[in-house]
């Protein structure tokens, strides 16, 4: 599983891709990435992002621009870009991205993948970057609805 780097994933750079953290190693897990390991999950790592979400096209990243792996004349989506990216090109079987407007079905869409932007009770912020407090939530990203729903649990 790959995490978008604006989700605290202890021991892994979560910078939100931004300068300012870029040294910033989180010392704990989001709730989200807690669950995931705790249901038995490997992270491999942080993906790239638009600063602080604030971005339609995953251009203004950290680690430059993010390339769509279908074709790369074609932008990879909003602020997830990278989460969805990771995906597609199969570098991770799944990922989290975070949504505020469109940040997780936008790259989706982009990618040929599979996503969800699930309701505010379902998946915990609680260690997560926010753009927007108020409308942000944390989503997967997979190749098909049965590897959405395997977020899920039963």
């Amino acid at each position: 599983m790959a995490v978008k780097d604006n989700i605290l994933t202890k021991g892994i750079q979560s910078s939100a891709a931004s300068p300012i953290l870029k040294n910033f190693i989180s010392p704990i897990d989001s709730t989200a990435v807690m669950k995931l390991r705790n249901a038995g999950a490997i992270i491999v790592g942080s993906t790239n992002m638009d600063e602080f979400g604030m971005g339609s096209f995953g251009l203004n990243a950290l680690g430059g621009p993010v390339k769509n792996p279908i074709d790369e004349e074609y932008v990879a989506g909003g602020s997830s870009s990278g989460s969805a990216v990771v995906v597609k090109s199969y570098q991770a079987l799944g990922s989290l991205g975070t949504d505020t407007g469109g940040s997780v079905n936008f790259p989706a869409h982009c990618c040929g993948l599979f996503s969800m932007k699930p309701s505010f009770g379902r998946v915990s912020r609680f260690g997560q970057i926010l753009y927007s407090s108020s409308n942000e939530t944390t989503g997967p990203f997979g190749h098909s609805v049965h590897d959405i729903h395997a977020f899920f649990g039963k």
